[in-house]
C-alpha cells in the first residue's frame, strides 16, 4: 500500500481556522486577569481539535502568568474516582496512601487557593468520560468557585454532554464562554494541506468532513482507499451521522492497520499503553511486557515516530482517544485480564494511588485472591464518602470474590456494612436497605451499626415509621451508655418532628438533654433545636422562641470541626428561625453550614440544607437564588436517592417560580412531582416499600401539609378556586397545631372563598388567621392574614377597607423583612385606590410595588402589575389594549381568540408552542384574565376584571 505522509502526527497539528475561538479564549483570560472567575465550555465532535485548543489555552494562560493545572478523563478509566483530577492534585505533595491524607476535593481547592499567581487556569479535557465523583466536584467548583480568580475550562463531545455540568454552566449566563467547534472550512483546509497534490487534497478534504484529526489519519491512506471514503462522504450531507461514522471507521481501520504492521514488541507496547491508560510509564510497560528495557524504549520511539504516542513527563500517552481506541480494540479479553493483573502488581509494589490499584485489581480479580480482596476493601473504605458509587462497586466485587465461611463471618459482615454505606451514599437506597436487613439479623457490633444506618436510609426514603420502629427497638434492648442513648433519643426526636408527632419529639429531645452534659455541645445543640421545632408544632410559639435562643447559643458555641458530622442539624434550626421570623440568623447559620461542607462536596445533608436555603432566599426576596437553591436541592436529592428530600425541594420551589414566572410555570414544574390528590392520608406513606415508584408528595406529615398549602396558594393565584379548595381539605389525622401552617391554610381559604364570592367564609377565615398570627406574635403571618382580609374586601367591592388592610399588611411584611410580600401588599393597596377613583395614591402604591418586585426579581408579578395599571383605571381613563400589549402579544392574542391551538399558532408564526404558551401567560397577566374566553371579552369590550392583582 502506498502511504502518503503529507500531514504528519509529530508535534501539535497546525491551529488554523480558529481565530474566533482564540479571540474568545483571550477574552476569558482577560476576565481572570481582571480578578474574576470565568468558565469556558468547548464542545465538538471527536477530532475537531478540542484538546488542541485546550493546549493553546494552557500556553496562553501560562504566558499570562496564571498557574495552569490540567486534568483529563479517559474512556476506559471511568470507574476511577476523581480520575479527572489525578494530575491536578499531584503537585500537592501528599502521598496517595499516606495516613491523614486530605480528601481529593480539599486537595483540589488547596491547589486552586494557595497559588501565588494572579489566577489559576484549571483545564479539564474530555469530561464526557469523567467519573461521577469528578463531575460532582467540577459542578461544585462551577457553582461555588474559590476566592482565587479562576478560569475553569471543560471540553466534551457534542454527542455526549455531561448534563449536570452543562446545566450548571448555562446558569452562569454571561460569566461563561461557550465555544462550539465547527468543522474547518475550505480555506482552512487549504492551509492545512498546503503542498499536497491537488487531486489528493480534494479527496482528503471530501473524506475528512473538515475534521483535522481525520485529515491527518486519512493522509496515511492510498489514493484508491481515499477515493472510496470520499465517495461515501459525497453521498451525504456533511453532518450526516452515517457519513461521520463511515469516516471514523475508516480512520480507525487505518490506525489499526498501522499498528498491526509493526514488529511484535512495538505492537505489545501499543497494546499495553492502550489498556493501562494515561498512567503508563516506560518502566511499567517493561514490567507488563517482560521485555528488556532497550527493546521497550525502541518500541516507544517507533510509536512516537508514527505519531501515535507522546512521552509526556515520563508518561506514555496516545495523542488522541481514537488512536487509543484503535489499539485497544486489537486486544483480547484474556490478554487484557493478564495485563491488568501485572499492572496491579506493579502499581501495588510502588504504593500508587488506591484508586488506580483498585481499578486494575477489579478488572483482574479472581475468587479467593486475598490480595485483591484487601486492595478492593481498602479502596472502598477510603472512598466510601468521597466517591460512594465507585466504592460500592469495589466493595461489591470484594464480597463476590471473598470466600464465604458462613453467617458468623465477622470480616465479611464488616465489608458488607461498608458496602451498604456506600450504596446508601451513592443513592442506591433500596439496595442498601436490602443489605442492611441481612446484617440486622446478625449479632455483634455490626448489627448495631446496621440499625443506625437503616434509620438514615429510611429517613431519606421517607419511611419514618420504619425509622421510629428501628430506633425504638434499639432503645428497648437497653445496655447503652448515656451518650449513645442520648444519640438515639435525638434521632427519635428528629423522626417524630418529620412525622408531626410533637409531643413525642419533645419527650425524646428532653430525655437526650437529661442524659448529656455540656461537653457534648453538638448533641446538646441538636436536642435543643429539635425541642424548639416540636414546641412550635405544638402551637407554643413563645416557648419555642425561648428554646430556640438556647439552641442558637449551643450551635454557635460548637466548633466547625465538631459541627461537620452533624451539619444537617442546621436545617431544622433554620426552619424554626424562618418560621418565627429570625431570617438573619437563619441566613447566617445556613451560610456557615454551606461553608463547612464546601470542602467535602455533596453529602447526604446537602438536600435538606438547600431546601432551607431556598426558603430563606424566598422570604428575603432573593428569588433567583431561591429557584437555584431549590433546583440544586432536587439534584442533590436525586444524587443520594432521596425521594423525600426531592419532594420537599419541589414544594419550596413553587413560591419563587410563582413570583418569577407565574402560576402556569410553577404548576407545570411541580405537579408531576407533587401529585394532585386531594385528601390522601400522609400516614399511608410513612412506611413500606417505595422502590420503583415515581416521586410523590412528601411523606413527612409536616412537609405534606406545607406542600399542600403551597400548591393551593399557586392554584389560588391561577384562579382555580375549585381544585384549590380541595387541596385544603384535611384528612382524618390529628389536626395540626403549627401556627405558620394554620395561618397559611386560613389565608388561602379566605382567598379562595373571596374568589368564589363566599363573603362570610372569606371573612371568617381571614379573621381566624389574624387571631392565630397575633396570638403567636408572628409578623409575617400577621401580614399574610391582613393581606387575605384586604383581598376579601377588594373582591367584595369595599376598596376603602381593602386599602387600609393592605397598607397594614405592607407594614407587617416590612417588619418581617419580606420584600416580595410587602410589594404585593402595596400592589393590592394601589389596585384598591384605583378602583375607588383615587388615581394619585393608587399610582404611588403601584410604583412602590413595582420597585419591590423588580428589586426581588419577581418578573411575573411586574407583568401583572403592568396590566393592573391599565385595567384598574376608570373606563374613560383606561388606555386601549394596544397600549398594554406589545405588537407580538396583540398578534398572538388575536389568533388565540379565533380558536387556534398553541401548536397551530406556533406553526403560523414560525415559533415554538412553548414560546406561544409563554406569550399567552404574559397576556393573561397583563389583562388580568385566566382563560381565552375572558381574554376575548377583554379584547372586544374592555370589561373590568376585579381579579387578584397578584
Amino acid at each position: 500500500m502506498a502511504v502518503s505522509r503529507e500531514v504528519g502526527f509529530g508535534g501539535d497539528p497546525a491551529l488554523v481556522g480558529r481565530a474566533a475561538e482564540l479571540e474568545s479564549l483571550d477574552a476569558a483570560l482577560a476576565t481572570v486577569l481582571g480578578g474574576r472567575c470565568v468558565v469556558v465550555e468547548i464542545c465538538g465532535e471527536a477530532g475537531l481539535g478540542k484538546t488542541r485548543l485546550l493546549r493553546e489555552l494552557a500556553r496562553r494562560a501560562a504566558d499570562a502568568g496564571l498557574l495552569v493545572r490540567v486534568g483529563r478523563a479517559t474512556q476506559y478509566e471511568q470507574g476511577v474516582p476523581f480520575g479527572l483530577y489525578a494530575e491536578v492534585v499531584e503537585p500537592v505533595g501528599v502521598g496517595p496512601t499516606d495516613p491523614g491524607q486530605p480528601s481529593v476535593p480539599a486537595m483540589v481547592r488547596s491547589v486552586l487557593t494557595q497559588a501565588s499567581h494572579p489566577g489559576v487556569a484549571l483545564l479539564l479535557d474530555d469530561v464526557h468520560w469523567a467519573d461521577s465523583a469528578s463531575l460532582e466536584l467540577t459542578e461544585h467548583l462551577i457553582v461555588k468557585p474559590p476566592l482565587t480568580p479562576l478560569l475553569l475550562a471543560v471540553t466534551f463531545r457534542t454527542a455526549s454532554p455531561p448534563a449536570r455540568l452543562v446545566n450548571a454552566i448555562a446558569r452562569l449566563g454571561a460569566a461563561a464562554t461557550l465555544i462550539d467547534l465547527p468543522p474547518l472550512d475550505a480555506a482552512s483546509l487549504d492551509v492545512l494541506l498546503a503542498g499536497v497534490p491537488r487531486r489528493r487534497r480534494e479527496l482528503i478534504m471530501r473524506a475528512s468532513l473538515g475534521n483535522p484529526l481525520y485529515i491527518q489519519a486519512l493522509s496515511r491512506l492510498g489514493d484508491d482507499e481515499l477515493d472510496g471514503v470520499a465517495a461515501l462522504a459525497g453521498r451525504h450531507d456533511p453532518v450526516d451521522v452515517d457519513c461521520l461514522t463511515g469516516s471514523r471507521r475508516s480512520v480507525l481501520a487505518g490506525l489499526a492497520a498501522e499498528i498491526t504492521a509493526q514488529r511484535l514488541p512495538v505492537r505489545q507496547v501499543a497494546y499495553i499503553a492502550a489498556v493501562v491508560g494515561d498512567h503508563t510509564t516506560i518502566d511499567l510497560v517493561r514490567h507488563v511486557a517482560d521485555l528488556p528495557m532497550p527493546v521497550v524504549t525502541a518500541a516507544v520511539d517507533q510509536l512516537g515516530r508514527l505519531g501515535l504516542l507522546d512521552a509526556d513527563g515520563g508518561r506514555l500517552r496516545y495523542r488522541h482517544p481514537l488512536m487509543r481506541a484503535s489499539a485497544y480494540a486489537l486486544t483480547g479479553a484474556a490478554w487484557r485480564f493478564e495485563a491488568h493483573t501485572r499492572t496491579a502488581d506493579y502499581l501495588r509494589g510502588r504504593r500508587a494511588s488506591r484508586q488506580l490499584v483498585a481499578h486494575h485489581t477489579e478488572r483482574s480479580a479472581r475468587h479467593g485472591d486475598e490480595t485483591a480482596v484487601a486492595t478492593l476493601v481498602d479502596a472502598g473504605v477510603a472512598f466510601a464518602h468521597e466517591a460512594p458509587a465507585q466504592a460500592a462497586r469495589w466493595l461489591g466485587t470484594a464480597l463476590r470474590i471473598m470466600p464465604d465461611t458462613g453467617p458468623d463471618d465477622e470480616r465479611r459482615a464488616e465489608v458488607a456494612m461498608w458496602y451498604a454505606r456506600a450504596l446508601g451514599r451513592s443513592g442506591e437506597l433500596v439496595r442498601s436497605r436490602e443489605v442492611l436487613q441481612v446484617l440486622r439479623r446478625t449479632g455483634g457490633p455490626v448489627r448495631t451499626r446496621a440499625e443506625t444506618f437503616s434509620v438514615a436510609v429510611a429517613r431519606q426514603l421517607g419511611d419514618f415509621a420504619e425509622a421510629a420502629a428501628t430506633l425504638g427497638a434499639r432503645l428497648g434492648r437497653g445496655g447503652l451508655d448515656p451518650a449513645d442513648e442520648a444519640k438515639l433519643h435525638v434521632e427519635l426526636a428528629a423522626v417524630d418532628a418529620f412525622r408531626e408527632e410533637p409531643t413525642s419529639a419533645v419527650h425524646h429531645a428532653q430525655r437526650a438533654l437529661e442524659l448529656l452534659d455540656e461537653r457534648r455541645s453538638v448533641l446538646v445543640a441538636a436536642a435543643r433545636t429539635l425541642r424548639a421545632l416540636a414546641t412550635l408544632y405544638l402551637g407554643d410559639a413563645e416557648s419555642a422562641r425561648d428554646q430556640l435562643a438556647e439552641a442558637v447559643v449551643a450551635v454557635d458555641a460548637t466548633s466547625d470541626a465538631d459541627l461537620r458530622p452533624y451539619a444537617e442539624i442546621v436545617s431544622p434550626l433554620a426552619l424554626v428561625e424562618i418560621q418565627v421570623g429570625n431570617l438573619a440568623d437563619a441566613d447566617r447559620h445556613l451560610t456557615r453550614a454551606r461553608r463547612i461542607l464546601d470542602g467535602l462536596g455533596p453529602t447526604s445533608a446537602s438536600p435538606y440544607l438547600l431546601v432551607m436555603e431556598s426558603l430563606v432566599h424566598t422570604r428575603l426576596g432573593r428569588l433567583a437564588r431561591a429557584v437555584l437553591a431549590a433546583e440544586e436541592a432536587q439534584a442533590a436529592a436525586e444524587r443520594v436517592g432521596s425521594t423525600e428530600m426531592g419532594a420537599m425541594a419541589a414544594a419550596v420551589r413553587l413560591r419563587p417560580v410563582l413570583w418569577t414566572a407565574g402560576p402556569a410555570a410553577a404548576l407545570a414544574a411541580v405537579e408531576p412531582t407533587t401529585g394532585t390528590g386531594c385528601a390522601v392520608e400522609p400516614t399511608a406513606g410513612l412506611s413500606g416499600d417505595r422502590s420503583g415508584a415515581t416521586v410523590g408528595p412528601p411523606r413527612s406529615r409536616a412537609w405534606w401539609r406545607i406542600n399542600r398549602v403551597e400548591l393551593a396558594l399557586t392554584r389560588a393565584v391561577a384562579g382555580d378556586w375549585g381544585r384549590c379548595a380541595d387541596l385544603l381539605t384535611e384528612p382524618a389525622t390529628p389536626p395540626s397545631r403549627h401556627p405558620p401552617v394554620l395561618v397559611a391554610r386560613d389565608v388561602v381559604t379566605a382567598v379562595v372563598a373571596a374568589g368564589r364570592g363566599e363573603r362570610t367564609t372569606a371573612a371568617e377565615a381571614g379573621k381566624r388567621a389574624e387571631q392565630r398570627a397575633t396570638a403567636a406574635n408572628l409578623p409575617y403571618e400577621i401580614g399574610l392574614a391582613r393581606f387575605a382580609r384586604a383581598f376579601t374586601a377588594y373582591r367584595m367591592g369595599v376598596p376603602d377597607r381593602a386599602t387600609a388592610l393592605a397598607e397594614s399588611a405592607a407594614a407587617s411584611f416590612a417588619t418581617a423583612g419580606t420584600p416580595v410580600e410587602e410589594a404585593a401588599s402595596h400592589h393590592l393597596a394601589g389596585a384598591a385606590h384605583l378602583v375607588a377613583g383615587r388615581r394619585a395614591p393608587g399610582t404611588a402604591a403601584l410604583d412602590r410595588a413595582e420597585a419591590g418586585y423588580r428589586a426581588s426579581g419577581a418578573g411575573w408579578a411586574v407583568s401583572v402589575l403592568d396590566g393592573h395599571r391599565a385595567v384598574g383605571l376608570t373606563r374613560s381613563e383606561r388606555p386601549a389594549v394596544d397600549a398594554v400589549l406589545t405588537a407580538r402579544e396583540r398578534e398572538i392574542a388575536g389568533l388565540a381568540t379565533t380558536g387556534l391551538s398553541n401548536k397551530e399558532i406556533a406553526a403560523r408564526l414560525f415559533l415554538s408552542p412553548r414560546t406561544i404558551e409563554s406569550h399567552l401567560n404574559r397576556i393573561f397577566a397583563k389583562l388580568q384574565v385566566h382563560s381565552r374566553t375572558a381574554m376575548a371579552r377583554r379584547l372586544t369590550d374592555g370589561a373590568r376584571d376585579h381579579g387578584s392583582p397578584v
